[in-house]
């Protein structure tokens, strides 16, 4: 039975090696990224390296201008927003935490007390509801949440994770310039080895 790749030379569409090699290609490394696409998509002569990290790298950049830029009272306001925030955001999960194990134990007790089940299906149906119960429901529905700042604490916290994404992003821009740039000779080496069209 032929594969997407010799489909095209087993119903006759595909005669030549030039066809079929930049069929098979796109399961390879340059061009790993068109697999999934139509056989028939045409294959760039080039690719740019995508933006992403050139973006997020200059949004932390303007997050660190413009935290430099605060005043002890934008960053009092700031923290205390943030801080508001965060203490709703706390409580939501608390809710949302309690809401969970009221749905968990309510359905735990009506397919305990369910009578004429088919045998293992009752036993399957509580193992899966007291593993789900274990994993979504906590004791402390909080620990993973942010304590409360103070403003020179929260202002501390902000620069520091603007820097990082500064310094991540930065890499990131770099390596994907060079992913492209070796993708591009990658492809440039394909075209120059197969026969001319």
């Amino acid at each position: 039975m032929p594969t997407g790749y010799t489909a095209g030379i087993a119903d006759g569409t595909v005669t030549d090696l030039r066809t079929f090699a930049l069929g098979c290609a796109r399961a390879m490394g340059a061009l790993i990224m068109m697999r999934d696409e139509p056989m028939d998509a045409p294959i760039p002569e080039r690719f740019d390296p995508s933006d992403y990290h050139a973006k997020e790298r200059d949004k932390a950049l303007e997050r660190m201008k413009a935290l430099k830029a605060m005043t002890s009272q934008d960053i009092e306001k700031a923290s205390a927003d943030w801080n508001a925030e965060n203490e709703q955001f706390k409580l939501k999960r608390i809710r949302n935490n309690e809401d969970q194990r009221e749905r968990y134990d309510q359905m735990i007790s009506e397919t305990e007390a369910w009578e004429g089940a088919p045998e293992g299906l009752k036993e399957f149906m509580l193992e899966q509801l007291q593993k789900s119960r274990e994993f979504d429901v906590s004791d402390d529905p909080t620990r993973f949440c942010e304590p409360y700042l103070c403003p020179a604490d929260w202002y501390a916290k902000q620069c520091k994770a603007a820097a990082w994404d500064v310094e991540y992003h930065s890499r990131g821009d770099a390596d994907e310039k060079r992913r492209t740039e070796e993708r591009n000779a990658w492809l440039a080496q394909l075209r120059a080895s197969l026969p001319a069209e």
